[in-house]
This record gives C-alpha cells, structure tokens and sequence, in this order.
C-alpha cells in the first residue's frame, strides 16, 4: 500500500494488463484491490462531482488545466452544472447554496479518504464550526450564524476520522488480486472466472493476447471515469488511447421503464410545458423554485444510488457492469462498508426538501458545547515524588457528540444553508423564493423573462400557434424518468416527460393527480389549469 502521507498527484497503482495485439484493445487488467477499491469509489461521488473533476484535469506535468475531448456525461448534465455556475447571488440564499451542488459532498467520504489513489477531491466535512452567542453550528466554514455573526472552529474533543477501514475499503487486502474487464465486470483473480468471460469475447487462441505491466496515477484514473460513463471500453480508451463505439441515446426508454411502478405518497409539483406540435417535442418548462431545486439536486445525488434508483439500467456507459459486480461481489471477499456503495444517500443537508425520489437525508448529530475539564498526570518534586491532578482549561470552548466530556454542556441546532434564516424549520432549497425559472428541453436553466421566451422561439423559427401548453404534475414516476434521461440525453424534458403528457393514450398508472380518476382525460384537467403567457 502506497504512503497516505505522499500527495495524491503523485501517487500510482500497478496494473498487469492483457491485450488483443491485432485490435489494440485492453481484454482485462489484474490489479490489486486498492485499484479496485478506487473504481468502486466511483459509485460513491455525486454527479456533480463527476462533472467538476472529468471536464477539467490537472496535467501534473505542466500544472494546466487540460480540457478532456468530451463532456463526461453525453447528456444534459452538463448544462445543468453550468446553470448553477452561472447562478448569481441574487439568486441562491446564500454563497454556501451554490458551492454545495457545484462541490457536493461524497456521502462516504471518510471512507474514500482511506483510499490509497482518491480522486475526489472535494473538502470533507472534518470540521466543525460555531456560534457560541447563539449555541449553533454547522460543517460549512463560510456559512454567518442567524444573529449575523461568522462562525468559528472550536476544538473538537472527539477523534477526527469517525470510520476505520482495516484491511482495505470496500474489498478486503489480501495477496490474492482481481481481474477488471474492460466493459468493467471486475471478478476475483481465478482461472475459472476468467475463461467463461475470455469465451465469451472470443479469445479461445491466446496467442494474440500480449500482457505489459504498467504504473497508473490519478490523471488515467480519471479518465477511466470518464470512459466509464460514455464507452463500452472504458480501459481501452484511457490505458491505450484508443477510440471506441459509443451507445446512442436510449430516448424514452425511462417513462415506458417507470410506468408499472406502483403508486406510492410522493411528492408532487406541477411544471408548464411548452411544446411544439410541429416537431412534437418539448420546447421548455415554465417551473418554480421547487421543480428547480429538484432538478439541480440530481448533482448532489451519487452515481451508486442514482442506479440503485433506476433499478440498475441507467443506460451509463459502463456504470452498471461496475455496479453489478459491487452487487455480485461475494461477502468473503469485501469489507463491512462494501454495501455502502449499492445506495450511498445524500449527503448531510445536501438533499432536495421537496424531492419526488424520497432519497434519505441524514439528520445531523447531536453536539455539546461547552468548557473542557482536561485532567493531565503530571510528576511534581517536593519532599517525596507523588502524582497530582491538574486541570486545564481549553480557551474557547470545545465541542464533543458525547455530553460527559463537555464541562456545563449545551445542546447545538444545526445551522442550514437551504433556508432564508439558516434554521432547519425554514429549509425549503438552495434557490430564493418566490422567482420563475425557464428549463430548456437540455435543461439548461434561467430565470424566466416572456421576452427572451419570444426571442428564443424566433431563433427556433417557431410561430405562437405551433405552441401548447401542458400541465404536468412531476411526481415519483416522472421523476425517475427525468433522472434516467438527464444522464444519456440531450433533450432531456422530451425523452423523459413527452410519455407523460397523453396519460389516457398510454393507459399510465402514474401517481399524478391526472390519473387518480381514470375516466378524466388530460385535455379536460387542462381546461382547469390558467394559460400561460410566456
């Protein structure tokens, strides 16, 4: 195992690699599990973590920022992260709002920093922070208390790093070592689970099958990330260099894969969808702060649990290989934090208040705030050598998640960037209320302006009477749908919601208010609802 001293850059992982000489491709890598453990990390970050770290890498050569050739995701993720970078202050309640879904926590980051080659790079929640005016307190160093006062860091009477991995992170350090496929099946190193796969790609003559060993750091790393989510051969196209086919688009395969989901006591919100009937597509959603901050939340989500979500079809590149062998994985071989990455959940306070997809949000920990009563043994010299107590006071205050260590304890209340008063009773999202927001079809977001709406439907060449407008009410079905499309398309409203808008047709038992009476048709809800002028 490599020093956790020696900076992360700088840090590398031997592979043994066999390839098909003829077709220059990676057949399967052997490695130990610390390059295993680091590719089950992936399922651990969040999306908008993944698109912060694989768009931009550090060339450790030259220290610039080298632009990879894509985007990581072939969908509209990516326009939804540069919608928050183009956020204003004016338009979160706080600078913290912002930072939380451009840098979302990694809800196993105690575990992933035990990892001898991490490539999250996000700042962990190790620390935290407090008003003592008001006894409140919060992990985010920036964050002003309610009474207007910055927070500080008390010293902390607890052990820093609350998660232990021993022998390994997510599978067990042993000497024996795993093969990793280049579709990303990963599998025990054993003869026997080799040869059925090596079967099945059509190597039964090894004779064009080479191997070379070779070093790997945190930039190829990242690279196979990037493949992972938009290739077939992800190990082909970061170790070799080499092109690869790419899976098209699965348009609505999401709303037809959700349908026969059973009703469940979700949250809904309405959208109006302005469509074209001409093109028979989405043009953009008229959406409130709630629908946005739900859509902006999908950066916070991790990748494990965005498949656990989708029932392990995302449609991702190679994600759900790499999924499915955490899943297949047998119990001998894994550590007890292993199942983790199946559903990491959100991290604290990084969830969505009115989310349809009912993702858990952790509670925060209970804290005590108070004087420490630090008794140290000491020698003294008088007239014979004897131990006496002496107490020491630490300036400051400490903070503990144990009430005996704490001299005078006083309870904490989190602190809550989500909310106009930072207090939990106030959490409603990360953008202010009330505003309007146009989503495009890319889910590109804005706030909504009628004549920027008239200018954009000019530069579609589209007339006012080609336009509808629908209402649709987004619950957990829909939701799911507009998940599942944001990760592979590019029309994302169109490919996730267009199944939705004629319920009747598709005789849909979806939980929406547009189908708890069966016999209504959707054009006579929409005689209810008020027009929209864009």
């Amino acid at each position: 195992m490599a020093s956790q001293s020696q900076p992360q850059e700088t840090k590398t992982l031997p592979i043994k690699i066999l390839f098909d000489k003829q077709t220059n491709k990676v057949v399967a890598v052997e490695a130990t599990n610390d390059f295993v453990d680091t590719l089950f990390s992936f399922l651990s970050l969040p999306l908008g973590t993944i698109t912060r770290l694989v768009t931009t890498t550090t060339n450790s050569n030259n220290n610039n920022d080298q632009q990879l050739p894509e985007p990581p995701f072939p969908s509209s993720i990516n326009n939804l992260y540069q919608s928050v970078q183009n956020l204003s202050p004016n338009d979160v309640w706080n600078p913290v709002c912002k930072q939380m879904l451009l840098r979302p926590r990694n809800p196993c980051e105690a575990l992933c920093s035990k990892l001898v080659l991490n490539v999250d790079d996000t700042e962990p929640a190790r620390k935290v922070y407090v008003c003592g005016s008001c006894d409140k307190f919060t992990t985010f160093p920036n964050l002003v208390c309610t009474c207007g006062k910055p927070v500080r860091e008390p010293h902390n009477l607890d052990s820093p790093g609350s998660v232990e991995a021993k022998g390994g992170v997510f599978v067990k350090q042993n000497e024996t070592s795993f093969l990793v496929f280049d579709d990303l099946k990963i599998v025990p190193n054993s003869f026997v689970n080799s040869v059925p796969l090596l079967l099945k790609m059509g190597y039964s003559d090894l004779t064009q099958l080479e191997e070379i060993t070779q070093n790997i750091g945190k930039h190829e790393i990242l690279k196979i990330l990037k493949y992972a989510l938009t290739s077939h051969e992800p190990l082909t196209n970061a170790i070799l260099g080499c092109d690869s086919k790419k899976k098209d688009d699965p348009l609505h395969q999401f709303a037809s894969a959700v349908r026969a989901r059973p009703k469940t006591d979700d949250s809904k919100m309405d959208v109006k969808v302005v469509r074209s009937k001409s093109q028979n597509k989405i043009i953009f959603a008229e959406a409130n702060e709630d629908f946005v901050d739900f859509i902006f939340s999908f950066l916070t989500i991790p990748l494990g649990s965005v498949v656990k979500l989708l029932g392990g079809n995302s449609f991702v590149g190679c994600v759900d290989n790499l999924y499915m062998s955490v899943e297949t994985l047998d119990s001998s071989w894994c550590t007890d934090s292993h199942p983790l990455l199946l559903n990491p959940g959100l991290a604290l306070q990084f969830g969505c208040p009115n989310q349809p997809l009912n993702i858990p949000d952790v509670e925060p920990p209970s804290y005590y705030y108070g004087t420490a009563d630090t008794r140290k043994t000491r020698t003294v010299y008088v007239k014979y050598q004897g131990n006496v107590d002496q107490v020491v006071t630490i300036e400051g205050g400490v903070i503990s998640k144990s009430r005996g260590l704490v001299y005078n304890p006083r309870t904490l209340t989190a602190l809550d960037p989500r909310s106009p008063n930072r207090l939990k009773e106030g959490v409603v999202g990360f953008v202010k209320r009330p505003a309007l927001y146009g989503v495009g079809d890319d889910l590109k977001v804005k706030l909504l302006s009628a004549i920027s709406c008239y200018s954009y439907l000019k530069e579609l060449n589209l007339p006012l009477d080609d336009i509808e407008v629908k209402v649709l009410t987004i619950g957990e079905a829909e939701a799911l749908s507009l998940l599942g499309a944001s990760l592979t398309s590019k029309f994302t409203l169109t490919s996730g919601l267009e199944d939705f808008l004629d319920v009747a047709k598709q005789g849909s038992t979806l939980t929406s208010k547009y189908t708890q009476n069966k016999r209504q048709r959707l054009d006579d809800v929409l005689k209810e609802e008020p027009n929209l002028e864009a």
